[in-house]
């Protein structure tokens, strides 16, 4: 009878490890890709270009993703239903990295990212509407209390504004929502790895092909722009494949929350590498997020399955 008894109690004590680990990938995720962007501003100076990065990475990405495949066993194909979904994703995926960083171009870069982070909020609202997730209201309310701290910890810089910016970073935040959710959904009846694999590898040949078409790779020329270079493709990597990893123990819900922390995170490490200085009302917004994410946490129920 003990022994039936105990049953329950180590069943739930490995579910609560399972979700921890998906907590640890997600929080790796966030810092692995929060120093993306110094990364990627080395490489830029040193003599490299937007799409010449982002297509790089995107195919070391995939090829690390089928190297780790292959060495853990696991079966490289994937079902036909996931596969599509995967490839599908894969071209969204594509589209929204190049809107991400083309909003750049037009918007100043704290604006930019408050407007991309709307999306765990989209997550959060879908997940609500048609049951995708078991979600109470408190904790969407948390999804809203994170975009404002969001808002207050990059800075409300709402100074001429351009539109084409705006809609770029906005498609770029629709975008990652539906890959989140259609990843989520894929990842349901297939590997986990294998779905996020099949992405990249759509990903990366979309991009390599509009780099054909484009016909102008800009190759780092010094040191610093490749060390730039291979740090943007180590840490996409780290950051992608984590992510992705993270939403069978935890749900696209969850871990779209957790990595509210990717761009607090990248004003820490810009204080810390940069010497970039944070007012009190950015502080505010910092706490703010990090306080969210405990609320989301405290207020989970479980996943529908």
């Amino acid at each position: 009878m003990t022994s039936k008894r105990s049953q329950p109690a180590a069943q739930a004590e490995a579910g609560r490890r399972l979700q921890l680990f998906g907590t640890f990938l997600v929080v790796l995720s966030a810092a692995a890709i929060a120093v993306v962007p110094t990364l990627a501003r080395l490489a830029y100076d040193g003599g490299s270009d937007t799409l010449t990065v982002i297509t790089s990475r995107s195919i070391v990405t995939a090829v690390v993703c089928f190297l780790v495949m292959a060495v853990l066993g696991r079966p490289l194909v994937i079902r036909g239903n996931a596969l599509r979904i995967s490839l599908v994703l894969g071209v969204l995926y594509a589209v929204h990295l190049y809107g991400l960083l083309g909003a750049v171009s037009y918007l100043p870069v704290n604006i930019v990212i408050l407007v991309f982070y709307l999306h765990p909020l989209m997550v959060g609202a879908v997940a609500i509407l048609f049951g995708r997730e078991t979600m109470s209201w408190s904790r969407f309310g948390a999804l809203v209390a994170a975009i404002v701290g969001l808002g207050l910890a990059v800075g409300f810089s709402l100074g001429n504004l351009n539109w084409i910016g705006m809609a770029l970073a906005l498609t770029s935040a629709v975008l990652a929502a539906v890959v989140i959710i259609g990843g989520s959904h894929a990842m349901k009846g297939s590997d986990s790895l294998g779905v996020t694999c099949y992405m990249m590898l759509s990903a990366a040949a979309c991009l390599a092909l509009l780099s054909l078409i484009q016909g102008d790779l800009h190759w780092p020329v010094t040191l610093q722009g490749w060390t730039g270079f291979g740090g943007v493709a180590i840490a996409y990597t780290i950051g992608t494949v984590a992510f992705f990893a993270a939403i069978p123990f935890l749900g696209a819900v969850r871990a779209a929350m957790i990595s509210n922390l990717e761009p607090v995170l990248g004003i820490l490490f810009a204080m810390a590498v940069l010497g970039e200085a944070v007012s009190p009302l950015q502080g505010l917004g910092i706490v703010l997020v990090i306080g969210s994410i405990f609320a989301m946490e405290m207020g989970r129920r479980p996943v529908t399955q």
